[in-house]
């Protein structure tokens, strides 16, 4: 039984990071959001910053999706290689 929770484990350890990166990307976006919509239009360095705070979150959100995505599809590839070893040794 063990054996077989291992390869699970990275995944959910996985799976939990990226789901409170997640949450947080979001609510602090949400907060920054609002705060560029009360920002008064002659403080354009408020907006500056505040815009670049967004695209910062936004590309560390993007680097872990691209974390999350490339394991999920590396898991896939190692499941169809195996498939495909099993089905060739039941042609032999």
């Amino acid at each position: 039984m063990q054996e077989e929770r291992q390869p699970r484990d990275p995944t959910r350890k996985m799976l939990r990071v990226f789901g409170v990166k997640v949450t947080q990307y979001e609510e602090r976006t949400a907060a920054l959001l609002e705060q560029i919509a009360a920002a008064p239009d002659d403080q354009p360095e408020d907006l500056l910053r505040l815009a670049a705070e967004v695209v910062d979150l936004t590309a560390d959100m993007n680097r872990h999706l691209r974390e999350m995505v490339g394991h999920v599809l590396n898991t896939q590839q190692r499941v169809l290689t195996d498939l495909r070893a099993a089905i060739e040794r039941a042609q032999e």
